[in-house]
């Protein structure tokens, strides 16, 4: 019998409709999220589109606006509530941007900081994005040349060789005429126009788009470079002396005889500073820890001349009498010690070449040799003092150069003893006789010696010694008995800072002079920031004189004229990569940075004529000048003084060394860069005349490195990298400012 399905064909169509109905839910559904994805993607890309677009506005802006201030600490806000447009010039509806900008990364100054970027968008629904993108900021220490004024009447010559970055704010000019032409070895880049010869590597000028970067000026940096020195104690006022600040002075006499190197009144407020390097913990080699400063002060009294402080004489010859050349140039003699039988490297000065115990002691001598006859020559006298041709003998030593008053080499004529004991004593109101050191009747073998590194002495006193005796003693005053001897010069001033130097090796050094080290670097002087600021105690532009030898990351700030009266280096080669950043020295003049022209850097003639070979000599242990570093005039020029004299040698000064290229000083040999306000060279088109520029690129000047807190230039224009941000981190000004601030750290990041 057949069964009945009663409702089957219902059942079948309520199921074909539920799935057909679940089938176009479904359809619906897919639609539906189909369409909120193609919504989200489109609002993200929008709102990264409006991120980038910021993002690319504040990097343009930074690139063009030079005058626009980043500060060290917080942000500056660059776009507020900016509305962000597409190509068709339409508003992104509901979508606003905000863009910040600070200097990120480095806080110790030796490592040039980012410039980060900090971009967010925002709807109504608040912050809904944010970006951040770090460029690489600029230092001035990067450029091997940098001119704010470059003048129409300059030009580069014929043979200069510039293989770092070059920039100048107006014109650029290459050699004018002649050949070769002068090799660029990086970018030359000018806000004027570029002309000249050249072997360009590359060359941007105004056409191009070249935009004038703002140069710093004085009242802009100095006061925070000051701040800076201070924390370390190294903020120094060169003083006039305790005695008198009187503004000027007159001759200073000694025996009678005026000893100054000047006839007329003079400016005191000079002041020397001298850097130098010592093995503190005796282990063989100079650590970063291990370079200090001296500051030397003058007496006001009177012959507060800077002449001597400068080593500057002349004359043609100079004359056999000068007192300058006769205390302060000599030669080095390696000669025996009788302590010990070892034989230790002394100098002694042209005036005591004549004394008996000085002449005895150089024919021990390895080098240079002695022989006896050639002692005897050198100190042949002729009336009171030596004959040209005696010190003409000791100064063609190959051992042979001048001082600065105040060196520890100069201890025979600048420490003296009267005739019953045998240590350093002065007298006022009375005539003694006086005797250089170790010439005293008093002093036996072991307490006579030349002058070496550690033969330091505070008070600096000086006389002239009597060449018509051979025992070392002091002229005393014939007739005017109101001139007394020796006469005081100055002294070396004491360091008033927190000192953690520890008690020297009596190896390396005497404890007597760690009073006097001004530490640069943090172990010793615990809050130095690498930052020292030198002034004068008046208002006036007066000269502070530099020299010596740098060890670590170093800025000196001058609030006035600086003056190299002496090479000024690092203590080892820059040049070499293994001494990569090993050290980098910083000078910045209120002013402008000379290299003196004395007997130290330029040739002076000792004998005629002249034109003989080795009667004219430069008396600075080598014939170029050196410089290592980054020299920032803010006034005015990196250059020489004098750079038209042209005192020809025989043979001739060539630069570089076997060119064509003849110079009166040879070569201003920088290793770095000199950064100047308006460019001047160092020599003019007189034949021979002043130094020739020889420049090299310190390898440290491309890495992301500089002096300590040296100047930025206001222009960033490499991109290094971007990231997402957190929203959460930057939803309040006060977030933003604690993103800024967590950003910043002991070092820029590699």
């Amino acid at each position: 019998m057949r069964s009945v399905r009663r409702g089957s064909a219902l059942i079948l169509v309520l199921i074909m409709t539920l799935s057909l109905a679940g089938l176009a839910a479904s359809a619906i559904y897919m639609a539906g999220n189909s369409g909120l994805l193609s919504r989200y993607h489109d609002k993200e890309r929008d709102l990264t589109f409006a991120l980038e677009t910021a993002l690319e506005l504040g990097k343009s802006r930074l690139q063009r606006d030079t005058t626009l201030v980043l500060y060290d600490t917080g942000y500056t806000q660059l776009l507020t509530n900016q509305a962000v447009y597409t190509s068709d010039g339409t508003p992104l509806a509901g979508v606003t941007v905000n863009l910040y900008g600070g200097y990120t990364g480095d806080t110790s100054g030796v490592h040039v900081p980012y410039i980060t970027l900090l971009a967010t968008v925002s709807d109504a629904g608040g912050i809904r994005l944010s970006r951040r993108m770090d460029l690489l900021a600029q230092s001035f220490a990067r450029y091997g040349l940098f001119a704010h004024d470059f003048p129409s009447t300059a030009s580069i010559g014929i043979g200069e060789n510039i293989p770092g970055r070059v920039h100048t704010n107006n014109r650029f000019i290459g050699s004018s005429s002649g050949s070769p032409t002068p090799v660029f070895g990086d970018t030359v880049s000018a806000a004027g126009t570029i002309s000249g010869s050249g072997q360009w590597a590359d060359t941007l000028s105004a056409t191009a788009g070249t935009t004038v970067i703002p140069y710093p000026s004085a009242t802009a940096i100095a006061s925070r470079f000051s701040s800076l020195a201070s924390s370390g104690s190294l903020s120094y006022s060169i003083s006039a002396g305790a005695t008198s600040n009187s503004s000027t002075v007159g001759p200073l006499y000694s025996g009678g005889y005026n000893i100054s190197g000047s006839t007329t009144t003079t400016s005191i407020y000079n002041g020397r500073v001298e850097f130098l390097t010592i093995d503190v913990n005796n282990n063989g080699m100079i650590d970063s820890t291990e370079g200090f400063m001296k500051a030397f002060i003058m007496w006001p009294g009177y012959g507060g001349d800077s002449t001597r402080l400068v080593t500057n004489f002349s004359g043609s010859p100079v004359a056999a009498s000068n007192p300058i050349m006769q205390n302060q140039c000599g030669a080095f003699y390696t000669v025996l010690n009788p302590t010990n039988g070892t034989r230790q490297r002394e100098f002694f000065t042209i005036s005591m070449h004549k004394v008996g115990w000085v002449n005895s002691r150089i024919q021990t001598s390895t080098y240079p040799t002695v022989s006896a006859a050639q002692a005897a020559a050198m100190a042949v006298t002729s009336g009171a003092f030596p004959a040209q041709s005696a010190i003409r003998t000791i100064l063609q030593q190959p051992t042979a150069r001048c001082f600065p008053f105040g060196s520890p080499y100069l201890v025979n004529v600048e420490r003296h003893t009267p005739a019953g004991y045998c240590w350093q004593n002065w007298f006022y109101g009375s005539i003694v006789q006086m005797y250089t050191w170790g010439s005293s009747p008093a002093c036996t073998g072991t307490q006579r010696y030349g002058g070496q590194d550690t033969t330091f002495t505070h008070y600096i006193f000086t006389c002239v010694v009597d060449q018509a005796a051979a025992d070392g003693r002091c002229i005393l005053p014939a007739s005017n008995p109101t001139y007394y001897d020796p006469a005081y010069l100055g002294e070396w001033d004491v360091y008033s800072g927190t000192n953690n130097l520890p008690s020297l090796p009596a190896a390396v050094r005497q404890s007597a002079e760690r009073p006097y080290l001004f530490p640069l670097h943090r172990t010793y002087n615990p809050n130095s920031r690498g930052v020292v600021y030198l002034t004068t105690n008046s208002s006036s532009r007066r000269n502070v004189y530099l020299s010596g030898t740098i060890r670590g990351n170093v800025t000196v700030y001058v609030n006035g004229p600086a003056v190299l009266i002496d090479d000024l280096t690092y203590d080892q080669d820059p040049s070499d990569t293994t001494n990569l950043c090993r050290n980098f020295f910083g000078l910045i003049s209120r002013d402008s940075i000379q290299v003196a022209d004395n007997a130290i850097n330029r040739p002076r003639v000792y004998d005629t004529p002249s034109t003989t070979a080795g009667y004219t000599l430069t008396m600075g242990g080598n014939r170029d000048f050196l410089f290592h570093g980054i020299a920032m005039a803010l006034g005015g020029s990196v250059n020489a003084r004098n750079p038209g004299v042209a005192t020809v040698t025989n043979p001739v000064y060539t630069c570089p060394t076997g060119s064509s290229f003849t110079a009166s000083g040879g070569c201003m040999q920088v290793v770095g860069g000199t950064i100047m306000r308006t460019y001047a060279s160092p020599y003019t088109s007189t034949a021979s005349s002043g130094l020739r520029p020889l420049r090299e690129r310190d390898p440290c000047q491309m890495q992301n490195r500089r002096p300590p807190y040296f100047p930025l230039t206001p222009t960033r224009v490499r991109p290094l990298r971007s990231f997402d941000v957190d929203t959460r981190e930057v939803k309040s000004a006060t977030l933003i400012r604690s993103y800024f601030t967590r950003l910043r750290g002991a070092r820029a990041a590699p």
